[in-house]
């Protein structure tokens, strides 16, 4: 079964786009390390959903994962190579013709030629992924049966990009590289929060907006006059009584329950007015 008919259908590229640029970046850092004199070609694939305990099944059990600690708090990314891959660019690397012979285990010039795969690795994850982690990747022991892999089954949800590899004197194969569901998603939510999408300033509407602002209606109410009474005068009130009161030299204005200004009583047009004297806080500064 084709590991492409285990994956959902892709997902946005504004989910992970960032994703899918670190597997460009991989990509590129796999061809220059494995081309030499064979001239492999590597290009990545788009970007799915998948699930991990689906995914490692179809995988065949000669092969390498790579993990990599991606940042500080920023989980692991994991590279998986198919092992006759490794020998056939290995065979190449060092003149020979690309054949290897189909075996299950990887010899100790192999395991040198990944441990040096994986260094090289290295920046190109940091650059690919420089905005979300930007503390430096760095490579976790490797693992050489997938079937037997430690990932978390709370990871089971995850993110694969597949890297195609192909070459005049090799088989094709494909290089997958993976991280979990719920972080990849957590690091694009922290891209799209750090680069908001900038809208082109619109005058017109500016204006009309501040036009409409402004004639919305707000409650203002000038307090004449204030006083404290004990509580037994106030239950003995009857109508007709008369409390005492005494107009302030300044009387506050209250506007939708902020004080908003001074002002003192007056006389305009034949009625009561209010003259502004002192305008409060910032607006008077």
């Amino acid at each position: 079964m084709s590991a492409s008919l285990l994956l959902r259908p892709r997902t946005s590229q504004d989910d992970f786009g960032w994703f899918q640029l670190l597997a460009k970046s991989l990509a590129n850092g796999l061809q220059d390390f494995l081309s030499g004199p064979a001239q492999l070609t590597a290009s990545a694939g788009p970007v799915a959903k998948g699930r991990f305990s689906e995914w490692y099944p179809t995988q065949s059990a000669f092969g390498v994962l790579l993990p990599f600690e991606l940042g500080k708090d920023a989980d692991e990314i994991v590279i998986f190579i198919p092992g006759p891959l490794v020998s056939q660019a290995l065979d190449l690397h060092y003149g020979g013709s690309g054949g290897a012979a189909v075996r299950e285990g990887f010899t100790p010039s192999e395991l040198r030629f990944l441990s040096r795969l994986a260094v090289s690795l290295v920046p190109h994850l940091d650059v690919a992924n420089s905005d979300a982690a930007p503390h430096p990747a760095r490579p976790l022991e490797m693992q050489c049966d997938v079937h037997s892999f430690n990932w978390p089954r709370y990871r089971d949800s995850i993110v694969v990009a597949d890297i195609q590899v192909a070459g005049p004197n090799i088989m094709p194969a494909t290089i997958s590289c993976f991280i979990g569901y719920a972080r990849a998603k957590k690091i694009a939510l922290r891209l799209a929060g750090s680069n908001p999408t900038q809208l082109p300033p619109q005058p017109e509407w500016q204006a009309k907006m501040r036009t409409a602002a402004q004639r919305v209606p707000i409650p203002a109410s000038a307090v004449l006059t204030q006083a404290d009474f004990p509580l037994s005068r106030l239950l003995a009130l009857r109508a007709g009584d008369i409390l005492p009161v005494m107009l302030p030299a300044e009387v506050p204005l209250y506007v939708a329950g902020r004080r908003f200004a001074h002002g003192s009583i007056g006389e305009s047009n034949g009625r009561n007015a209010l003259k502004i004297d002192y305008m409060e806080g910032p607006i008077n500064e």
